[in-house]
């Protein structure tokens, strides 16, 4: 005795329910990492001011899944102008205190660099922010990071407990112009922010430092 089509339609349709529940289980359970980023800070360089640069980005990792896991790595391509011929790649030296950085005039010291940066875990529905200084990954065969105008295309790759492979997390690209140059020349922090980007964690810890310039060192920043 053949099953009426409306039995057969109506228990097609609980078998594709509960499959696509079992998917939500299971991805509810899984480590599933994600890093926001977009704003870029260039400290000042102190007495090697217009030497290589270093970039300090604030980055907020976060886990959309219910399980725990470890963030291994990062590391930071950055590409000048489209020119894959002329891209570096940069890897975390440190994390920095903001407070610390704030304290000694937006310039990365001993005190406010906590070496080395290292591998974290980051538990299930939870976020946190870093504040990650990159810099030349191959010293010293690779050639430094110099500050020249240009639009800059920046590649974020994280490593995680979660995959054998890293993968590429977040891209974006910042023009730099000759203002910033100079002032970098100078001794000035610059500070490249991407407001269509929202960091809520980053960027609470950021206001609660005063990282941001006031309104007349912003003026001089843009």
């Amino acid at each position: 005795m053949s099953v009426p089509t409306w039995i057969a339609l109506v228990l097609s349709f609980l078998a594709l329910g509960a499959s696509a529940f079992a998917i939500y289980r299971m991805r509810l359970l899984e480590f599933r990492p994600e890093v926001l980023a977009g704003d870029i800070i260039l400290p000042r360089a102190g007495k090697a001011a217009g030497s290589a640069a270093r970039l300090l980005l604030p980055l907020q990792f976060s886990n959309a899944g219910g399980a725990d896991g470890i963030v291994e790595w990062v590391a930071l391509r950055v590409t000048p102008d489209g020119d894959s011929a002329r891209s570096v790649l940069l890897s975390p030296v440190g994390e920095v205190d903001m407070q610390r950085f704030i304290n000694a005039r937006r310039q990365v010291t001993e005190e406010s660099l906590m070496e080395p940066f290292t591998g974290f875990a980051l538990e299930g529905k939870r976020s946190v922010a870093k504040f990650v200084l990159f810099d030349i990954a191959e010293r010293p065969r690779a050639a430094p990071l110099r500050l020249q105008p240009g639009r800059y295309g920046f590649e974020l790759f994280i490593k995680a407990s979660n995959s054998r492979q890293p993968r590429l997390e977040r891209t974006f690209e910042h023009m730099v112009e000759q203002k910033h140059v100079d002032d970098y020349r100078e001794d000035t922090a610059v500070y490249l922010i991407n407001y269509q980007i929202t960091l809520p964690a980053a960027r609470r810890t950021l206001a609660e430092s005063e990282w941001m310039p006031r309104a007349r060192e912003a003026q001089s920043v843009h």
